[in-house]
């Protein structure tokens, strides 16, 4: 049956809610009615029921504050309705038998205010039980074969899913003291098509086939616990299909797979590191999985079992990958990180710039020499000019040219201490040193000849300029 253009959609809340708030459903539209009705124009309405629990509705709201949803358990929110404290504790509530009673009552009266529009119907927890009476009542007022109004349901947290859901695994089972039916599965066969959402391990939709196993059952109750109160950890959108399951008769199944076993979940909430948890948490899981039989589809009716029937090596097989799994874990615990790999050195484009500048400073700026030439300390000008002067005064040339061609010879010296010597090397140097010992007369003054020999190709410099002027 197609979903009309536009439709009402009649909301409910869970278990502690009577009445879901505006933030609830928007939460309930955007990810499972809106995912699951594309293109559908909806109106949302919410559906006021009772959804008490004697005498443990107060515990369940202790419980949805401590680790539950907080938009619905929130100080002022829809876990906590205004109503005297003494209300809040549930001690005063209805049985779970007449809660389910009272809000089928309410459901219909929703029905019949919006009976000219076609109906999407959502319940969670509680009141997906109560869709489900809703569902069973509608099949016997409309078989197959006759003309039935254009209704639909979206579950989630659903206790009569036929495999898992707590009322399908104890079918029949009533439990005075709490007025609790075990009501059995959901029918598959109606004209009411219906999108049913499982979380794994939810302890009221996912609770395990074989209840003697204890890993698996108190990792359900946990589930109970952490999941169950945490309906919107999970979302269809933006791709149903991601998580779907299978389609048979009228119902479409989605199914999360929960990363986690909320059998730890305690532990995390006292901070014990997760690495910790990974080492142990392997092996766990194949013991929890082993109360599960995951090749059964969700819409076989399967109640409990005593015993499962299990492939030992197939067993063996997984508990020795979970035992390596969680060995490797704990080897990454106490495995030093390799060291850390330096990143190679970057010249910045400013740096290159300013390297290529200062070379080319450099090129452009020294002489072209075909001799090594010595270092010149800055002493040493001053010393030959001393040299020379002294031995300009014993020559019969005029003092003025000698002068003058000192001044030049020492300016042209410091130019040359100013400009970038080449390197000379140690060889070179050393020979060069011992011709300025041998040059240098023994009784430490300068060398008389040597002086005249300066002074004469400048005086010959200056007569050949004299002539040629």
């Amino acid at each position: 049956m197609a979903l009309a253009a536009d439709a009402t959609a009649l909301v409910m809340c869970g278990t502690t809610c009577p009445e879901p708030d505006q933030s609830w459903i928007e939460s309930v539209g955007n990810q499972f009615v809106g995912p699951t009705h594309p293109g559908a124009d909806i109106d949302y309405v919410a559906v006021r029921t009772p959804e008490e629990y004697w005498p443990i509705t107060g515990l369940f709201r202790v419980i949805g504050t401590a680790v539950g949803d907080r938009q619905m358990w929130r100080p002022g929110g829809p876990g906590w309705p205004d109503v005297p404290w003494w209300k809040l504790t549930g001690l005063f509530d209805l049985t779970i038998d007449q809660s389910l009673e009272a809000g089928v009552a309410d459901l219909e009266d929703a029905m019949a205010e919006h009976s000219d529009d076609p109906l999407i119907i959502y319940g969670y927890s509680q009141s997906a039980a109560i869709a489900m009476i809703e569902k069973r009542k509608l099949a016997q007022q409309y078989p197959a074969g006759t003309t039935a109004p254009n209704i639909r349901f979206v579950i989630g947290g659903d206790t009569n899913l036929p495999n898992g859901g707590l009322n399908s695994r104890f079918a029949g089972l009533y439990i005075p003291i709490l007025d609790l039916t075990f009501n059995g599965p959901e029918p598959t066969d109606t004209q009411f098509p219906a999108d049913v959402i499982t979380i794994q391990y939810d302890g009221a939709a996912d609770f395990p086939l074989y209840p003697l196993n204890l890993v698996a059952t108190l990792n359900a109750l946990l589930g109970f616990v952490y999941l169950h109160s945490n309906p919107f950890d999970v979302t269809l959108a933006p791709d149903p299909s991601t998580a779907l399951q299978g389609t048979h008769g009228d119902s479409t199944y989605y199914f999360f797979e929960t990363e986690d076993l909320p059998l730890f979940a305690p532990l995390r909430d006292l901070g014990v590191p997760e690495a910790l948890i990974d080492i142990v948490e392997p092996l766990f899981r194949v013991l929890v999985e082993l109360g599960y039989d995951r090749s059964i589809s969700p819409w076989e009716f399967t109640p409990a079992r005593l015993f499962p029937s299990i492939d030992p090596v197939t067993v063996a097989v997984d508990l020795v990958e979970a035992v390596g799994e969680g060995i490797e874990n704990a080897a990454a615990i106490f495995t030093p990180p390799p060291p850390p790999v330096p990143a190679p050195a970057v010249t910045s484009a400013d740096e290159q710039v300013a390297d290529g500048e200062a070379v080319a400073l450099v090129t452009h700026s020294s002489p072209t020499l075909t001799q090594p030439q010595r270092e010149v300390s800055p002493e040493e000008p001053a010393q030959e000019a001393s040299t020379a002067a002294l031995g300009a005064a014993e020559t019969s040339e005029p003092p003025a040219t000698i002068e003058a061609d000192d001044e030049t010879s020492t300016s042209s010296e410091l130019s040359d201490t100013r400009r970038p010597a080449p390197a000379v090397d140690d060889d070179q140097s050393a020979v060069e040193s011992s011709r300025a010992q041998e040059d240098q007369p023994a009784d430490g003054t300068p060398d008389e000849s040597a002086a005249k020999a300066d002074a004469a190709p400048a005086a010959s410099t200056d007569e050949s300029t004299s002539d040629s002027e």
